[in-house]
């Protein structure tokens, strides 16, 4: 009868230390993963928001000059969105801090020259985390430059 405990307990035994060499190795693959997912995350969550102010920004621009809309939107993330010209075109861009200390540039296009505030020489702003309820997207003409303004409220 004791060889038969003795010989369960060295079976449990070495299925212990196999299950410790298995979490020791899996356990920083599987943290390293839902890093990179939370990655992902912040990229996609980011990218929906430009693309939200984007289609906001087109919607102002192809209707005719004088319009203005109030939206509300979701910022996901603190971030600073900025206006960019590039080649011609022009995006609305921000960067996203990764869980490896990089950043990643996201940028959507837009079909004009955006501006911030109601001010037409604000070519950036910072927003928060939350909700806008009152955002303003409005046409703006001046010194022969057409561009939509947006103002978070």
């Amino acid at each position: 009868m004791n060889d038969i405990g003795q010989l369960s307990l060295e079976y449990l035994f070495i299925f212990m230390i196999l299950l410790i060499i298995f979490s020791i190795i899996s356990i920083p693959l599987l943290m390293e993963s839902i890093e990179n997912t939370e990655d992902v995350l912040d990229v996609v969550k980011t990218e929906n928001a430009l693309n939200q102010l984007s289609s906001q920004v087109k919607y102002v621009y192809y209707s005719d000059e004088g319009t203005r809309i109030v939206k509300s939107i979701h910022i996901p993330r603190d971030m600073r969105i900025e206006y960019k010209s590039s080649s011609g075109r022009h995006y609305l861009s921000t960067k996203v801090n990764l869980n490896d200390n990089t950043t990643k540039n996201v940028m959507v296009e837009v079909p004009c020259k955006v501006t911030f505030k109601n001010n037409p020489n604000y070519y950036y702003t910072n927003v928060y985390n939350r909700w806008y309820y009152n955002t303003e997207f409005k046409w703006i003409n001046n010194n022969k430059t057409s561009n939509v303004d947006i103002n978070f409220k």
